[in-house]
């Protein structure tokens, strides 16, 4: 930054006296002056390639800096020596608008003799502080320029002191690189002035101006450099110092994208400070999410996802102003938006697809490259979407973020301070438990049990003759529609036809999720795709991944009704049998009109790790206006239930789930927040009102593959449910195990729930599902040798009050 001459006798017998100057660090150390100057590209390109320790000594500000340079008689350094550290020399680009360089000024009284014998008789040492500071404007082409400020305190004054009346004098100067403009000199350049008064009031002020010139690219940039020399008004021999500024200069433009005119320190990655404030807490919560998160992001992808943006990611974004690059962008994540929340994600322009990184940046999802590892969607509101946007802009505006300019995004919370998980996601009481009494708390008790109930034959004789439709599947959720028909919800499904001879061809379709609609007696299979290719009513959202389903009801939504079902997507993680684990829980809405497709997707809580769906008991049927939701944490044995509500009939309204936690008595905001309640159902169950109270079916998972069917019963669709001893088995299935009825160990049964659009008075209808762990794809494989094997059982029971 400095470049100090060494002093040169004139004579051999001669006596001088003359003043030297010399700037260092606090260590004593000269400041070097910077490398040779470089281009434009150069600058650009190295500008660009910061490393990541660069970027964090570079750290930008929350706060926006003023429109324009400072006009007082004085500037506040403060700002610079907070950046470098009390007692801390050097250079730092704070951000955009503002350069600091600290370090020690000294002026010595030096005497020679004989030529060679030199000594100083006196000195002064300042604490010297430059800042720069950048400008913008929007009228005048005089608002292409820098302001630069340099203050001499804190001085320390030897004894004897020098000579006072020297008179010190700064000046600047400056240059540019290219050759269709000039740097100059502004109306402001420095002073001159005694060095007692220097000590009294030592500050000054340089404006260096960078016109447009005949630049013709559509920013006009340019960049300039300048220095400021030091020197000793009429001192015998040359000692002048020169103070080099920021090793890449000063940019000044005329975009059109940011305020008119401007000259920034563009040396340095800024920050944009993104506040969760109230109109855009879901963007801040999408954007923290993707940062510290990725992997929980959408779109899913078979590897490890490594979003950019942030400072501990190291990989800043850069700005992109081509629109069609960022339509390009917005094209990729509206497709992907409408792959997982379905075609009718925007429900009226209320919601809309949010990216990130920006879409206005070279990071974005189509302009970074192919694949779905690098980048995160989210459905948030269109308001909060619109603010987020309004905010971008006024960043970019407000510190002249150009085209290639790198910025780092910041999650803060609405009052400046780090966001965390905790701030991510909802928490705290929302109203206290409430027990009710039962009018009749007598327990259930179990008589008549039938096996082969309907609808069993009408499930054996259709899968006997349909040409494509269902031959076998599990989960079996039923729900009445409006019509009066009944429709049937399947995970993993079997496709016919089957064999003359009743087997499975060995290359059966075999899809993930279908529905079954039954009409009397008649059956007819919906699936996605088409009927020569057809799919899974929720086709994966990546390769190794699928859904499979949960309980489903009717919803009421803005007047209108729609079939919502709860499906687990899950993924494969390994070769083996059983390497597959729980990734997260959706809701799918459908419209009653077009059942082979979900009009949105909206993504249920997950973090917990609880399968929601295994059961749902709505609105119209849970006695306090609330449709309740229950989930299992899952274990190979003793599952645990999980219970939620939301008020209403619309699931996808997650930010209105309350979670059930009995050791707190409250339901909870935060899905973390609630607690397990009942041990040992499955899976999948069923809640179901009676006698004034609730009856939970489950089979027993307090034994591994247990053969029993369960009954609790409770006062409220949240517990505590009991059971009477010796009085609470419904049924024992008989398949499971090598001493069940197939006399095969690969044999199990599961997944046990009542169906209510069966009941009939006091005789209610379960099903539950066979299936078999042999998965070959042979004539001699469980599923292709016999069919029968993979379909649900339905057995009918009285209940009765104990």
């Amino acid at each position: 930054m400095v470049l100090t001459m060494a002093p040169q006798a004139t004579g051999s017998d001669a006596t001088q006296t003359f003043a030297k100057l010399s700037v260092t660090d606090f260590e004593g150390n000269p400041f070097k002056p910077p490398t040779a100057r470089k281009s434009p590209q150069d600058r650009k390109r190295e500008i660009r390639q910061g490393t990541t320790a660069q970027a964090d000594r570079s750290s930008g500000r929350a706060a926006a800096t003023p429109q324009r340079t400072e006009t007082a008689d004085f500037v506040d350094m403060s700002e610079c020596w907070d950046a470098l550290g009390p007692g801390v020399g050097g250079e730092k680009t704070i951000d955009h608008f503002t350069w600091c360089s600290v370090g020690l000024f000294t002026v010595e009284d030096v005497r020679c003799t004989n030529g060679s014998s030199c000594q100083t008789v006196g000195s002064v040492t300042f604490r010297m502080s430059l800042q720069g500071m950048g400008n913008q404007g929007a009228d005048s082409s005089a608002d292409r320029m820098t302001r630069v400020w340099l203050m001499l305190d804190q001085p320390v004054i030897s004894n004897p002191p020098p000579r006072m009346d020297r008179r010190l004098k700064f000046s600047g100067t400056c240059s540019t690189p290219s050759a269709k403009t000039s740097c100059r000199v502004g109306a402001n350049d420095g002073d001159t002035d005694s060095l007692q008064q220097w000590i009294v009031a030592g500050h000054t002020d340089f404006d260096f101006h960078l016109p447009a010139g005949t630049l013709t690219d559509t920013d006009r940039i340019a960049y300039g450099d300048f220095m400021i020399k030091s020197e000793v008004v009429g001192n015998p021999l040359n000692q002048d110092s020169w103070i080099f500024g920021p090793e890449n200069g000063f940019r000044c433009d005329s975009s059109p994208k940011v305020h008119y005119h401007g000259c920034v320190y563009p040396d340095v990655i800024s920050q944009f400070s993104l506040r969760a404030t109230p109109d855009v807490s879901e963007e801040a919560r999408h954007v923290w999410k993707a940062q510290n998160e990725p992997d929980l992001t959408l779109p899913t992808s078979v590897t490890p996802k490594s979003i950019p943006g942030s400072r501990s990611s190291g990989q800043p974004l850069e700005r992109m102003v081509n629109a069609d690059d960022k339509k390009a962008n917005n094209s990729k994540s509206a497709g992907q938006c409408r792959k997982y929340w379905g075609r009718g994600y925007s429900r009226g322009n209320t919601r809309q697809c949010d990216e990130y990184p920006f879409q206005s940046t070279y990071q974005g999802s189509a302009i970074s490259g192919a694949g779905v590892s690098h980048f995160s969607v989210d459905v948030i509101s269109t308001e909060h979407n619109r603010k987020a946007g309004e905010h971008l802009d006024k960043f970019y505006n407000e510190q002249r973020i150009l085209d290639l300019d790198r910025f780092y995004v910041v999650v803060l919370t609405a009052d400046g301070k780090p966001y965390g998980k905790n701030d991510a996601m909802p928490s705290g009481p929302v109203v206290p438990i409430q027990y009710p009494q039962c009018a009749n708390s007598r327990a259930p008790v179990v008589r008549d049990v039938k096996a082969e109930a309907a609808p069993t034959k009408t499930f054996l004789d259709y899968a006997k003759s349909t040409p494509d439709g269902w031959t076998g599947g599990d989960s079996t959720y039923s729900v009445t529609l409006p019509d009066g028909r009944r429709l049937w919800v399947f995970s993993d499904t079997f496709l016919g036809p089957l064999n003359g001879d009743g087997t499975r061809p060995l290359g059966a379709k075999l899809v993930n999720s279908t529905f079954v609609i039954q009409d009397g007696d008649r059956l007819t299979t919906i699936t996605g795709g088409t009927k020569e290719n057809p799919e899974a009513i929720m086709p994966p959202s990546a390769p190794g991944h699928w859904y499979w389903a949960g309980d489903a009801m009717l919803a009421h939504i803005d007047g209108e009704q729609y079939l919502q079902v709860i499906y687990q997507e899950y993924q494969k993680f390994g070769e083996g049998a059983w390497d597959w684990r729980f990734s997260r829980n959706v809701v799918a809405t459908f419209s009653l009109g077009d059942l082979s497709e979900p009009e949105r997707v909206d993504p249920l809580p997950s973090d917990s790790r609880v399968a929601w769906g295994s059961a749902v008991l709505e609105a119209g049927r849970s006695g306090d206006e609330y449709t309740y939701i229950y989930g299992v944490s899952d274990a190979p044995i003793n599952k645990k239930m999980r219970v939620a509500r939301v008020k209403g009939a619309d699931l996808s309204k997650v930010d209105d789930w309350q979670f059930f936690d009995m050791a707190e008595g409250s339901w909870m905001r935060g899905e973390r927040e609630g607690a397990t309640s009942l041990n040992g159902i499955a899976n999948e169950y069923s809640v179901t009102p009676w006698n004034g109270g609730f009856v939970l079916v489950s089979q027993d998972s307090t034994e591994a593959f247990s053969g029993k069917i369960r009954l609790w019963h409770s006062c409220s669709p949240y517990g505590p449910y009991t059971s009477l001893a010796d009085q609470d088995l419904v049924y024992r299935m008989p398949e499971p195990g090598p001493y069940g009825s197939y006399w095969d160990g690969n044999i199990i049964s599961y997944n046990a729930h009542v169906h209510p659009s069966l009941r009939q008075g006091d005789v209610w209808t379960l099903s539950y599902n066979v299936n078999s762990m042999d998965n070959r794809i042979s004539p001699e494989g469980a599923h292709y040798r016999d069919p029968g094997i993979y379909k649900p059982r339905f057995v009918s029971f009285r209940l009765v009050p104990s």
